[in-house]
């Protein structure tokens, strides 16, 4: 019985192994391009007038013409007569200091005549050397002085007589309407305020960040300046402008750590160029600065990167592999890679566990998005956006 127990147990049948299948993991991907991008920083402001005045006469009198555009929001053109004060008695002024003049010049002819009578009585009885007061020169003098300051009065008088038509010193906007036809005006008295649309402004905030993709020493010099596209809505309609970034405000808020650069329109700047719409004062827009360029370089989406600029390549095998990439820029929405990643690469994109080197991997290919699609994604998401520059082939 021991035997057929050992025998069966000798020749009994041996199970087949188990093949072990090692299933492919899906994952998203997005092939590496190299391309040439730009950098823009985004911000957001408020247009304001570079130049803001008060009107105020330097003369007194009765405003006796007030024109047609006196009114809050009347425009008016460099040189265009705002107001005009009663000239009459500056009129008066002048005919004095025109009299004045008259007389001291007739004064100073009269000393000079007996200055030379003087002279020659001197040379038939005098002897030695005349004194300046036998000369009557000190008489002579003070009738010269009195005819400057004759003349002096006159262009004070004609200075007066000009003041008395308040114009306007350059193309703008009056804003503040504080007088009327027929009331008197004091020296000094506020007319209105006045806003330049020569030249407008947009302070835009910058975090220290954004900063770094600009010279800053450039700006604050005024030996660099920046392409700037402004976006704002008006009458229910969205319109551009294109600006310059021109300066910094030079200081950093204490409180929040921003330094202020400041865009500049004017000229053809003012209106947009795809419907020729004016931006207007007091409009909220946002800002798109172009910062740095890139040439080159890999643009990926974000979620790309691992820590540690790590991103997960899949290989010839289809499996995935570490690689350690040299980020140069980058935003909520996409990540620009100067070296690690060549073209043609498979850059995962899935969320994976921390142990994934060599994991086998079946990819989805995920189409790059466009500039535009970019563009709309960071102004929502971030405050620098990479745009994509063509190629020349």
């Amino acid at each position: 019985a021991a035997s057929v127990s050992s025998a069966i147990f000798i020749f009994k049948p041996v199970p087949e192994s188990a093949k072990l299948e090692i299933l492919a993991r899906t994952i998203r991907a997005v092939e590496a391009t190299s391309t040439d991008v730009k950098l823009l920083v985004e911000s957001q402001g408020t247009v304001a007038a570079k130049q803001v005045i008060d009107v105020i006469p330097q003369v007194s009198g009765e405003i006796q013409y007030v024109s047609p555009k006196f009114v809050a929001g009347g425009r008016f053109k460099k040189g265009e007569v705002i107001i005009k004060i009663d000239p009459r008695d500056y009129e008066l002024a002048v005919i004095t200091a025109e009299a004045s003049i008259a007389e001291r010049n007739q004064k100073l002819l009269q000393e000079e005549a007996e200055s030379e009578l003087a002279k020659a009585e001197w040379a038939q009885l005098g002897q030695g050397e005349a004194s300046d007061l036998t000369l009557r020169k000190p008489q002579r003098e003070g009738a010269m002085a009195a005819l400057k300051s004759a003349e002096a009065s006159l262009k004070r008088a004609n200075l007066d007589l000009e003041r008395t038509v308040l114009k306007a010193p350059f193309e703008g906007i009056l804003t503040e309407k504080n007088v009327d036809l027929g009331q008197f005006l004091s020296r000094g008295n506020k007319v209105g305020k006045y806003y330049s649309t020569e030249t407008l402004e947009i302070r835009l905030p910058l975090t220290n960040r954004d900063i770094a993709q600009f010279d800053l020493a450039g700006l604050q010099n005024g030996d660099k300046e920046y392409a700037v596209r402004l976006t704002g809505q008006f009458a229910n309609k969205e319109s551009s402008w294109n600006g310059r970034v021109v300066r910094t405000e030079g200081i950093i808020d204490v409180n929040s750590r921003i330094l202020y650069v400041v865009a500049e329109l004017k000229g053809g700047e003012l209106f947009s160029p795809d419907g020729g719409t004016p931006i207007t004062i007091g409009q909220f827009v946002s800002a798109q600065i172009e910062g740095r360029s890139f040439d080159n370089v890999v643009k990926l989406p974000r979620e790309s990167l691992r820590q540690g600029n790590q991103v997960l390549i899949v290989d010839k095998d289809n499996k995935l592999r570490t690689r350690m990439v040299d980020v140069i820029e980058a935003n909520n929405e996409y990540i620009v890679v100067a070296s690690g990643i060549e073209d043609g690469d498979l850059v995962n994109l899935s969320q994976l566990g921390i142990s994934v080197d060599g994991t086998l991997v079946e990819t989805t290919t995920v189409r790059a998005k466009t500039s535009a699609e970019m563009l709309a994604a960071s102004s929502v998401n971030g405050n620098q956006t990479i745009t994509q520059e063509p190629n020349d082939e």
